[in-house]
């Protein structure tokens, strides 16, 4: 065999080939962890920071707080890869107009992109409506106040 082939077939296995920047980082210090959280939401202030376990696979979470909105971003260990990200409102009063769920389902479909709803549910013990949508590779939760402001944004790949 020729031993070009066998070289390059190597190096692609290895991942030594892929241009830089390609290849993601592997996460090993809740630093590292941090510094990505915070170019992801920028002028965010990180509040606290772990190391955990997630399905058997080992993340960082860093959570943050940026002006009325408090973050949770996870990020998978191995390859630096953000796998889930949500904020939420604090403080958010609610309004007295309420609109439709249909208004809701436009508002969610306009904030997600190409994606599909597969649940909606109005909860009326705290007047929200929660909308679950699918896309390809993502799972996306969005929670609106019964007057159409969004409240608080998830999504999670799988």
């Amino acid at each position: 065999m020729n031993k070009k082939v066998i070289v390059a077939g190597l190096a692609l296995s290895l991942g030594i080939l892929l241009p830089a920047g390609v290849q993601a980082k592997k996460i090993t210090s809740s630093a590292q962890a941090e510094k990505l959280a915070k170019e992801y939401v920028k002028g965010a202030t990180v509040l606290f920071t772990e190391e955990d376990e997630d399905d058997g696979i080992a993340v960082y979470e860093v959570d943050m707080k940026k002006g009325s909105k408090k973050y949770e971003l996870v990020y998978q260990a191995s390859n630096g890869k953000l796998i889930e990200y949500k904020w939420e409102k604090t403080g958010h009063k609610k309004g007295s107009k309420e609109i439709s769920e249909k208004e809701i389902k436009r508002q969610a479909k306009k904030k997600v992109k190409n994606a599909s709803i597969t649940e909606v549910d109005y909860d009326l013990e705290d007047a929200e409506y929660e909308v679950e949508l699918i896309t390809k590779n993502k799972k996306y939760e969005l929670d609106y106040s019964a007057d159409g402001t969004l409240i608080s944004y998830k999504w999670e790949k799988f």
